[in-house]
């Protein structure tokens, strides 16, 4: 299975079981959901280029603000996953808040040299592992590690919204954003 193939099996997990983890327990979040590995043009680097993207607006219950996150994912399919993943993984974070490996690996075994080799890198620098066996079956999905948080520059973030997201999704980021600023 080539690795655009995989794409809207992901999309379709990041949207019926990812996102979840991201809304408050009490609180709102809206939230875009979009395949971003043919966008961006291509002056914007080999490895700068996440394959999809949630941009997401959270808010607690008794927040008095909403947070604006943007998670990157690299997908790699059964036999294509190396440490080099980790690191093209790695370099999204100057473009995102939380870069995440998503690896098509039938047989997961985290005793295994590569698994736990992709497990200790992403551990290591702090991007987030999920794993799934089937691309069809959301219950194959299974995370591993959270990514930890990074802080692009504000100029980089505005940078792959505009040239990485929709027109119709840039639009509806903007009128929330509008909206949520009142």
């Amino acid at each position: 299975m080539l690795e655009r193939d995989l794409y809207e099996p992901v999309y379709n997990y990041l949207e019926l079981g990812f996102r979840d983890r991201l809304k408050p327990a009490r609180g709102d979040l809206r939230h875009i959901t979009a395949i971003t590995a043919n966008t961006g043009g291509n002056a914007t680097g080999i490895w700068s280029k996440p394959d999809l993207c949630i941009i997401s607006l959270s808010r607690q219950k008794y927040g008095l603000s909403w947070q604006i996150d943007l998670h990157g994912f690299e997908v790699k399919p059964q036999g294509s996953c190396s440490v080099q993943s980790v690191h093209e993984a790695l370099n999204h974070t100057s473009l995102v808040n939380f870069t995440h490996l998503v690896w098509h690996v039938g047989d997961w075994n985290e005793s295994r040299a590569d698994c736990s080799t992709i497990l200790s890198r992403c551990s290591h620098y702090g991007v987030g592992l999920i794993t799934f066996g089937a691309p069809s079956d959301l219950t194959s999905y299974v995370l591993h590690l959270p990514a930890r948080r990074h802080d692009p520059s504000p100029d980089a973030f505005d940078e792959f919204v505009e040239t990485r997201l929709s027109q119709d999704d840039r639009t509806k980021l903007l009128s929330w954003i509008t909206e949520l600023r009142r």
